[in-house]
């Protein structure tokens, strides 16, 4: 009986065992979607799981193996076949293509063609790999009790995919080494009990307390320890950018090495210069210049862009409204179509589109080097980043060399987007503020200065895209810097290179967007390239280089949905935006082009203004009936007269600045608060600040500040901006800027 006992608690310590090598099994299917084409993961899952269970039953040989081989048919079957399994007509059909496909690529591996080998054949091989797995593992737990080697497999293989592809392993990692350090305890636990037994002493319970106390106390400790603790800084040179190099990936970084610039797939570490590439990579015919939208990335990791795709069958998402639609009730959408023809040497597995798309037709595609017919194409789209991809029925990866794309083109309404919410969905603010732990606080503090002054979500995402235009940073391609470990992309192209290209402008509006909570998203795809013709039905015909691969921005609006922004110097933002249908006012619109806003003179000139406060003075004339009569009591009284106004003349600028300052003080309103500040353009301008010609208004602010040492002209500027460029009624505006007009008439006249 207690020989019994004994034997059932090994049995239960072995079953935890096993259940967490096959939590080790479960980490290298995990990322097998996201490095290959393979999809259904699901199913290799449960045939893993299945094939664990049957080998630790211990089922006999002939019950185990057809059991094993009737799982994978079933297998099989889910992913290539359609109806039910069960039904004699499919049963039939499956065991003889099983039949076929055995036979043919048998014949392959005899010859050494290994490429050639069908997916179909290439997944029962997979399948019986799995099964040899799980019985390895059962092998190495309850006979020899080592599972080390498989523990250090398991970590190469993750860390490589990490290192190497999308993939971010980080988690993963952690759990690895949790569930590698249970097993190797309770391994070495079961041998401890063996070793009692041996010298006739009767071992405890099947897992002692102070075992798993001291277990769980270790893992917890080094999993917070890892966490909290500080990192040092490497003290090796990394060998990946050299592995790289030598694979052909990607040059050594620094900037010395230029790249090739085209619609990449890794974002992972941004940075470097470019070449330029003049090959087409498609031409679209379309009704006017149009972004090409390829896909969104969400997670930045200091030095670059990371997402992790869920995708969805397209059907879900075009037209129904659901998850994925970049554009809410707000906006206002316009159908268009566009035709797009791939380059025989392009090479992309996704479709580039405008606006939101709608449907994706006459689809002319290739698979393996094999025509694919339309009906057998299916769209999966990327449910988050907005990725299009197309894969055959044999869910192999489709190359399309042309389609037709019906799209919804924005208009997005400026009256909603000043007075969006800022209420954002859980979901968007789970996806889209995102940011590393180890951002430098100086960026956040720079976009909280350029934020200061502005009051709506619009607002502030116009003045950090305008941030990079207004001050000093440059457009360049070759000598661009590459982030050392421990450097953050943003930090370094904000404060000190302040040189780079649209990855390093879009890449850092975002960041700056997010650290003051506003969702922002990383968009990559091609800018409308070259038009070259002019086509029979209206539309142009665009040619797109690989040279026109570009990032941009799109800031989520509640109510409206995601707008493109674009802060990279040079480019322009083909989005459509409507203005609200006002009375003429004053033009105040500021572009990236730096030209300044066109600001009217008032009506009548100077001459009018002056009018405003009264009438001039001046001297009145005696006529004489003749000539007229020069005596002593005429010198007397004339110079007098001559030198007031000589006075008055030096003192005027003085005078009607008084006179200006206490009748806006005593009658200003609301109403007087653009007459006031164009008085106060009018005064500077007589005082020696004129407004230079193209100085835009918020630089020429700037400019009167620092002469002036104040702070007051630019809030001045801010809130005239709201009212004439931005709609806003100027309903106490006087109130709240009267004091900062009269600091800076006081100023004038110190």
């Amino acid at each position: 009986m207690k020989h019994f006992q004994l034997k059932s608690m090994a049995s239960v310590t072995h079953l935890l065992i096993y259940i967490l090598a096959f939590l080790l099994i479960w980490e290298w299917l995990r990322p097998v979607p996201a490095v290959t084409n393979t999809g259904q993961i699901e199913i290799f899952v449960w045939f893993t799981l299945s094939s664990a269970v049957l080998i630790y039953l211990r089922f006999p040989f002939y019950i185990t193996m057809p059991a094993l081989f009737a799982g994978s048919l079933y297998g099989l079957h889910r992913i290539f076949m359609e109806g039910p399994f069960l039904s004699g007509e499919g049963a039939g059909t499956l065991l003889r293509t099983f039949a076929a496909e055995f036979t043919m690529n048998t014949g392959m591996i005899l010859n050494g063609n290994f490429a050639a080998l069908t997916d179909f054949f290439r997944t029962f091989l997979l399948f019986t790999l799995l099964a040899l797995v799980c019985y390895l593992l059962y092998y190495w737990v309850l006979y020899t009790r080592r599972v080390f080697f498989f523990l250090i497999c398991t970590v190469a293989y993750i860390t490589i995919l990490d290192t190497f592809t999308v993939v971010d392993a980080s988690q993963a990692v952690i759990r690895i080494v949790i569930i590698g350090f249970f097993i190797l305890a309770l391994l070495h636990m079961l041998n401890v009990q063996d070793e009692e037994r041996a010298i006739g002493r009767r071992p405890g319970s099947f897992i002692s307390p102070a075992w798993m106390y001291t277990l769980v106390t270790m893992a917890g400790a080094a999993v917070v320890a890892g966490i909290l603790l500080p990192k040092p800084e490497p003290q090796w040179e990394d060998p990946v950018p050299f592995m790289r190099e030598i694979a052909g990936i990607e040059g050594p970084g620094g900037g010395a090495q230029a790249s090739r610039i085209g619609y990449g797939v890794n974002d992972e570490r941004l940075g470097g210069g470019f070449e330029k590439e003049e090959g087409t990579a498609f031409r679209a015919a379309a009704d006017g210049e149009k972004y090409w939208r390829g896909e969104s990335k969400d997670v930045y990791t200091g030095h670059g862009w990371t997402s992790d795709p869920t995708y969805v069958e397209s059907e879900q998402i075009f037209g129904s409204g659901i998850d994925y639609r970049m554009f809410e009730e707000g906006a206002e959408l316009e159908e268009g179509e566009t035709s797009i023809e791939m380059d025989e040497a392009a090479d992309f597995e996704l479709i580039f589109y405008p606006g939101q798309p709608v449907d994706v037709q006459n689809t002319a595609a290739e698979a393996g080097g094999n025509t694919v017919q339309e009906n057998e194409i299916q769209f999966y789209t990327d449910a988050e980043g907005g990725r299009i991809q197309a894969e055959s029925g044999n869910a192999e990866s489709v190359r399309l060399g042309s389609y037709d794309l019906t799209y919804e083109e924005p208009v997005f309404p400026m009256e909603e987007l000043r007075n969006s919410s800022e209420e954002d969905p859980e979901d968007i603010q789970e996806y889209y503020l995102q940011l590393p732990e180890e951002l430098p606080e100086r960026v956040t503090v720079l976009a909280e200065e350029i934020a200061e002054e502005h009051d709506s979500r619009y607002e502030t995402a116009s003045a950090v895209e305008a941030y990079f235009s207004d001050n000093d940073f440059e457009y360049e391609t070759e000598n661009v810097a590459v982030p050392e470990d421990g450097e953050d992309y943003v930090d370094q192209f904000l404060f000190e290179t302040q040189e780079g290209y649209c990855d390093n402008f879009s890449t850092s509006m975002v960041v700056m967007l997010r650290s003051l909570d506003i969702p922002a998203r990383w968009v990559k795809g091609f800018t409308a390239g070259e038009e070259i013709e002019e086509l029979e039905d209206g539309r142009n015909l665009y040619e797109i280089a690989n040279a026109n691969a570009h990032s941009w921005v799109e800031v989520y609006f509640p109510e409206v949905g995601w707008v493109p922004f674009e802060p990279t110097r040079g480019f322009t933002n083909y989005a459509d935006f409507e203005e609200p249908e006002s009375d003429p006012g004053i033009d105040l619109g500021e572009d990236n082009s730096g030209e300044a806003p066109n600001i009217p003179e008032p009506e009548g000139g100077v001459d009018d203004l002056l009018e405003e406060g009264g009438e001039q003075e001046g001297t009145d004339e005696d006529p004489d009936e003749g000539t007229a009569v020069f005596t002593l009591k005429n010198l007397l009284i004339s110079i007098p007269l001559i030198i007031g106004v000589m006075i008055l003349y030096q003192k005027q600028s003085r005078l009607q600045n008084k006179f200006f300052f206490y009748r806006y003080r005593l009658s200003g309103k609301s109403a007087s608060f653009s007459s006031a500040y164009q008085r106060l353009l009018w005064m500077l301008a007589n005082e020696g600040l004129p407004r230079a010609e193209g100085e835009t208004l918020r630089e020429y602010s700037r400019r009167v500040d620092l002469a002036l040492s104040s702070r007051a002209m630019t809030k001045l500027t801010s809130s005239y901006e709201k009212v004439y460029y931005g709609g806003r009624t100027p309903e106490g505006e006087w109130e709240k800027r009267k004091k900062d007009w009269e600091e800076i008439v006081r100023l004038l006249q110190a």
